[in-house]
């Protein structure tokens, strides 16, 4: 390309990588700056003098590029796939690395809902995966990592899909849509070789402490498993990227409730359910509706479902600990193709699936039994 009168260039639309700049003018020596690094959303200033010489003559310059931004007003910062597949993350939701970038925190309670960029609301942010808006317009939050009742995510993006991500303040007109962060993901693509990751990771409760107060250890387990293949369809031209991954995870909720006694003829009558159901009927106040909830029928006899809604209490006392489960599972599935049109046009598509399916504790106090749980 050509500069204009002030020696000024730019080459917009650029995918992340690695560049070399080469700058060459009748009567000066050819001056080259080799091993640019670009980053995803990075605006990167070059600049470079040429000395009176022959044309025939090179210098290259090499060295990393000033670290001051001096091309925007922007701040934040870009996490590279190396960084996010070697730092400890639970659950593997890249977001949950948000916080390491400046001005980013989260409210007390850490869900996804809660992330805020220099005290802004977290519905402030806004998420963008290869350049493409990735937000969801009820909730403002991320569509890919959607948070859900409980649990860490309802969808996952894997990070082995990940190449880079960049939180940006104080972003560029272009970004005009929120006043917070701005995340721009990249997404990885296929290259002349042919490179593939897996990975297993696994938790259990028998690695677990039994807290001072808790009668038992609460249940725990999580499986998360997938990998990755990229590689060339044609070479030099058509190259395609794939991942899978699965999260199952099953987290007990330790809660003390006061329950009705579900044994017959275990402690009072006024806290045990056939007793109750007796007392009921003996007063007329029994309904079958009523009965048919705690398993009986309008004789008080036990049926199929006793004891119906409530837990199974042995007794002697109303007294009963629980540490029912939050269980989920999802399957995310991306697929990227990436078509060199020529050194300066490519297409790229993808496709993104990640059905999930929960039944989640969200209100430990009251959901005292397993029909009490929210299906989501």
């Amino acid at each position: 390309m050509a500069t204009d009168v002030a020696g000024a260039f730019s080459a917009p639309n650029l995918t992340p990588g690695s560049y070399a700049v080469r700058v060459e003018f009748q009567g000066f020596k050819t001056v080259e700056r080799r091993d640019i690094a670009l980053e995803v959303g990075q605006e990167l200033r070059v600049d470079l003098s040429l000395d009176p010489g022959q044309q025939t003559q090179t210098v290259t310059v090499t060295g990393e590029p000033p670290a001051i931004n001096t091309a925007s007003a922007e701040l934040g910062g870009t996490l590279q796939n190396e960084a996010i597949n070697d730092l400890p993350l639970n659950g593997r939701n890249f977001q949950n690395l948000l916080d390491l970038r400046p001005g980013v925190t989260k409210y007390p309670g850490n869900s996804g809902w809660t992330q805020s960029t220099n005290g802004l609301r977290p519905h402030d942010n806004f998420f963008m995966v290869d350049g493409i808006n990735s937000n969801d317009p009820w909730m403002a939050q991320s569509m890919m990592n959607a948070v859900m009742a409980a649990g860490d995510a309802g969808t996952i993006l894997p990070i082995d899909a990940i190449d880079e991500f960049k939180t940006q303040q104080n972003p560029r007109a272009e970004y005009g849509w929120k006043p917070g962060s701005v995340v721009n993901v990249g997404i990885k693509s296929g290259s002349n070789q042919l490179h593939g990751t897996a990975f297993a990771f696994g938790r259990t409760d028998s690695w677990d402490a039994r807290e001072y107060f808790a009668p038992d250890v609460p249940p725990l387990s999580l499986q998360q498993f997938g990998g990755s293949l990229g590689g060339p369809i044609i070479r030099d031209k058509l190259f395609f990227f794939g991942n899978f991954e699965q999260q199952r995870y099953s987290v007990g909720n330790p809660v003390d409730h006061s329950v009705p006694i579900t044994a017959a003829g275990v402690g009072p009558a006024s806290q045990n359910l056939i007793g109750a159901c007796n007392a009921a009927r003996t007063a007329g106040n029994l309904t079958a509706l009523s009965a048919q909830l705690a398993g009986l029928n309008l004789s008080c006899a036990p049926q199929s479902n006793y004891p119906g809604l409530f837990p199974v209490n042995g007794g002697p006392t109303t007294d009963l600990n629980t540490a029912l489960p939050s269980s989920n599972q999802i399957s995310s599935g991306l697929g990227k193709l990436d078509y060199h049109l020529s050194p300066k046009h490519m297409l790229s598509g993808m496709y993104f699936i990640s059905p999930g399916d929960g039944v989640f504790v969200d209100n430990p106090t009251l959901e005292i039994a397993q029909p009490w749980l929210t299906n989501q």
